[in-house]
């Protein structure tokens, strides 16, 4: 039994580290190159990148057609390589065959044209879309980090309606990944029709219900405690650093090579959860009666290779890290915090109170959105109408100016954009976004006007969801200051059109703060509320975040500030492992 349980997982390691390995060059050559192609197409187009502003042009044009097939085609690479390969290679691992991961790669792209009717754009989309949003199954490397931005998920988690519907969508779609777990193999390994698989996969899960439950249980308690395992060792080598002050390359190189071989290790979950499903596949299609078929012991260097040279380089860095560690992570935190709704949760949102709170705790900005009222003034408020906030089921733009103003919003009067301006004078800075229905060219050169007016110039960026209105302003004030919003982007996002771009928090990287900063523009984090969030986005190096929670902000940015140098490094290389 225990070589049946250990030793296929064991004489796999050398085939599947080669996997990981050519499997990683294929897909990075991939999307090197599809980036020098999207890179002309865009430019074809007069355009630098496609954002969540203008989707529209991926539809509406020729070179927005083609990225999509481009999108497509990607995948498809991806669904090739990180799925059909891996399970074509684990059939060969388990049967005693030579596993030539070159072939497994190549049968893995033939293996397409099975999947290039509807039945397998379904399953597409459940492994690159759905199964990563819920967070549940199997998912493609490309696409395993998406999620629903956080200012959708806020609504939904705010309601009971959605948020009861959101959880039975979950658990639907979570029971349709399990019932269908064998659907890829049936179809790659005993070349069934995507339709006769789905059939099958169901009927042996639901017949063999206790040992698929049991042994994917089993799988996920192993990983999550090896991991547990070496985050406690790290813990433990941390303590006995800062109890016996030990030198500073110490804990550098612990934590460097610590994490390193974690996330090596973990590099291993997908190829042995694949092994483990293609096993449950055989035993429970064979009533019990298939055997792994051990394979002639055969030295490979590899592995042990490849840990060498890994810790090596894991350990060289960290040295490099810990004697640059004041340059590298700098004490003081120069990412400031701005007030989300002008006061976040500190106050009536998108009042005059809120702008007084944003100063009261240490805010550089506040964020408003103003909207049109029906005789053409501008009032604040976010949400279409003022029913959240008011009571009331109007739109700005279906009420005059005196009736919005007899409005209250958690007892204080609705602000118009005028009073948010004075209210903010050289005591925050106020990034106006022009919202809603009523935001055109007419509200962009408006907005303009009346910040010129108060003279604030310099303390007022505007800022907006829609690109053509950024670019508006940016052509006919080249001395406004402007901000873009977009939670998705795709290509040069740093040559965008604006002083400040402004990204949705799971979209931004190490790498996008670097290269933003290169182009001379700005980064600001939205909207960032989590307590761990706002301390990794503090330290990421982006000029600022939006949050609602801006007393937190300021108590997490004092604490930041009093880190000696070795809680700074131990900081700064767990952010670096955790942050892509």
């Amino acid at each position: 039994m225990k070589k049946q349980r250990f030793l296929p997982y064991r004489q796999s390691i050398p085939a599947l580290l080669l996997y990981r390995i050519v499997s990683f060059l294929v897909l990075q050559g991939w999307l090197l190159a599809l980036s020098g192609i999207s890179r002309l197409i865009l430019r074809s187009a007069g355009r630098v990148a496609v954002t969540s502003g203008d989707l529209a042009f991926l539809f509406t044009s020729w070179q927005g057609i083609l990225l999509v097939i481009l999108a497509l085609i990607t995948l498809l690479i991806y669904f090739a390589v990180d799925i059909n390969s891996l399970i074509i290679l684990c059939d060969r691992l388990l049967n005693g065959q030579k596993p030539s991961v070159l072939y497994c790669v190549k049968e893995g792209f033939l293996s397409l044209r099975k999947f290039l009717n509807p039945i397998g754009f379904v399953v597409l989309i459940y492994l690159s879309v759905l199964s990563p949003v819920i967070g549940v199954g199997v998912s493609i490397s490309l696409t395993r980090n998406f999620y629903i931005p956080n200012f959708i998920s806020s609504v939904i988690y705010g309601n009971p309606l959605y948020l009861t519907g959101f959880i039975i969508l979950i658990i639907a779609l979570a029971l349709l990944g399990f019932f269908n777990l064998f659907i890829l193999h049936g179809a790659l390994l005993d070349n069934k029709k995507l339709f006769r698989s789905s059939k099958d996969s169901f009927r042996l899960v639901k017949s063999n219900f206790k040992t698929v439950f049991l042994s994917l249980l089993i799988f996920s308690a192993v990983m999550l405690l090896g991991a547990l395992a070496m985050i406690a060792l790290l813990a433990v080598l941390t303590v006995v650093y800062f109890v016996f002050k030990l030198p500073m390359v110490f804990i550098s190189v612990v934590l460097v090579t610590g994490f390193a071989v974690m996330l090596m290790v973990y590099s291993f979950a997908l190829p042995f959860l694949g092994l483990t499903v293609t096993k449950l596949y055989y035993r429970v299609n064979s009533a019990g009666e298939w055997e792994y078929t051990p394979r002639q012991k055969r030295k490979s260097p590899l592995v042990i290779v490849t840990v060498i040279a890994f810790v090596l380089l894991a350990a060289l860095s960290a040295t490099a890290l810990s004697a640059f560690a004041d340059t590298t992570f700098p004490s003081k935190i120069r990412t400031t915090y701005i007030a989300h709704r002008a006061g976040g949760s500190e106050a009536p949102e998108n009042t005059a109170a809120g702008v007084d709170a944003a100063f009261k705790f240490g805010a550089s900005g506040s964020e408003i959105d103003i909207q049109r009222t029906s005789d053409g003034y501008y009032v604040v408020n976010h949400d279409d109408s003022f029913k959240r906030v008011a009571g009331v089921d109007k739109t700005s733009s279906e009420m005059t100016l005196a009736e919005v103003k007899a409005l209250r919003v958690g007892g204080e009067p609705v602000a118009t954009f005028e009073e948010m301006l004075d209210s903010s004078r050289d005591r925050v800075t106020l990034f106006v976004e022009l919202k809603g229905a009523t935001a055109d060219k007419r509200m962009a050169d408006d907005a303009v006007r009346i910040i010129k007016e108060k003279g604030m110039d310099e303390q007022a960026v505007i800022i907006s969801l829609k690109y053509d209105l950024i670019e508006y302003i940016e052509d006919k004030y080249p001395d406004m200051l402007t901000g873009y919003l977009a939670f998705a982007s795709f290509g040069d996002t740093a040559e965008l059109s604006c002083d400040y771009i402004a990204l949705e928090e799971e979209s931004v990287r190490v790498a996008t703060v670097s290269e933003i900063h290169r182009n001379g523009k700005k980064l600001l984090v939205w909207t960032v509320n989590d307590d761990s969030d706002i301390e990794d986005y503090l330290q990421i190096g982006a000029d600022g975040i939006i949050t609602d929670n801006i007393a937190a902000a300021q108590r997490i940015k004092e604490e930041l500030s009093q880190r000696s140098t070795a809680e700074r490094l131990t900081d700064g290389i767990t952010r670096l492992f955790f942050s892509e």
